[in-house]
């Protein structure tokens, strides 16, 4: 046993358990969804005490200055003492500016803010309601717009996304954490060619970087691929035929895993997996001393992306052109969820 301190009370942490483990074992109320250290929901203040190598991992500069921590990456050690954090040191004000509903279980959600703050499709934020619960969720719009757009599919058990899908009203306030995360379009890319693989609401932050690309004068090919359950979940697809119709460069393809064969027929729509139609539509280009124009983006739930960064790697992409934005999450759940 190792006994540290939170917010003055002493806490007996297990062997193999960091400091969120003992917190969510003692019943103590703490927020927390990804336990990866990638949301920043359980970000916690270090008032004393050795800290253990990677409590500080992946946080900003400014932040490991102030003395923040991932309390799902701190092991315990004797003695460590923190502190809870309050909302109005990490969290500004948002208020629900409007709902679109983009199709049975998803709804696009814009935010309006006080003052505008730097942000980038394929980055996210941590939203916070009036009782505390806190969830991670990505920005699917450029810099340049008003207000901050999330893309919302309401999920089996979800207490966040069933509120805002069914509940939530236009002018609700919330607190807003981040934005967070790196995997954006540069303009550094601009004569890249880059594959957009999601699924789901994946398709979000890609459509969003596939966007922010064509306004910046990309010049390279971008091809966007969404792999969804059925073509009911393409809740894109006009969206994406148009933006085809308007950019030479711009393809898009979606991929379904099941097609019934008495449904209408869509075009631009290919049963099979993501991967392996991106892999086969435009394969890699490897130019002399092995290096490839190719840039590819991967989004959505975790295995989807895991086994994204697999396949397109072993196809011949390199791990640094490949960006990734997972949707770590708290599974309710004993059944892992799909698309």
């Amino acid at each position: 046993m190792t006994r540290f301190y939170f917010d003055g009370q002493g806490f007996d942490a297990q062997s193999d358990e960091t400091v969120l483990d003992t917190l969510i074992r003692e019943g103590h109320q703490v927020n927390y969804s990804c336990k990866k250290g990638s949301c920043k929901t359980c970000l916690v203040k270090h008032v004393d005490g050795e800290l253990s190598m990677g409590s500080q991992r992946g946080l900003t500069l400014t932040l490991k200055r102030e003395h923040y921590l991932c309390a799902c990456q701190c092991k315990p050690t004797p003695g460590l003492k923190l502190k809870s954090v309050l909302a109005q040191e990490l969290f500004i004000s948002a208020q629900i500016h409007s709902k679109q509903y983009l199709s049975d279980s998803v709804v696009k959600i814009k935010l309006k803010l006080p003052e505008k703050i730097n942000h980038c499709a394929g980055q996210y934020i941590n939203l916070r309601r009036f009782d505390g619960l806190t969830r991670s969720y990505a920005i699917t719009n450029d810099p340049l717009g008003e207000f901050i757009e999330l893309h919302v599919k309401r999920k089996y058990n979800g207490q966040f996304s069933d509120w805002l899908f069914n509940h939530a009203s236009v002018g609700e306030g919330l607190l807003l954490q981040g934005p967070w995360g790196h995997c954006c379009y540069s303009t550094a890319y601009i004569e890249d060619d880059i594959s957009l693989i999601a699924s789901g609401t994946g398709l979000g932050p890609v459509y969003g970087i596939a966007l922010d690309a064509l306004k910046s004068g990309h010049r390279g090919q971008i091809n966007l691929y969404h792999g969804a359950r059925n073509n009911a979940e393409l809740y894109q697809h006009s969206s994406l035929l148009q933006l085809m119709l308007e950019h030479r460069n711009f393809t898009y393809h979606g991929c379904v895993a099941t097609q019934k064969t008495d449904a209408q027929p869509m075009s631009r729509v290919q049963q099979g997996d993501p991967f392996d139609i991106a892999m086969m539509h435009f394969p890699v280009k490897v130019e002399s001393g092995n290096r490839s124009r190719h840039r590819v983006y991967l989004c959505g739930e975790p295995d989807f992306v895991l086994r994204g960064q697999a396949s397109v790697f072993l196809n011949g992409v390199q791990l640094n052109r490949i960006h990734v934005l997972s949707f770590d999450y708290k599974d309710l759940r004993s059944v892992s969820r799909s698309l």
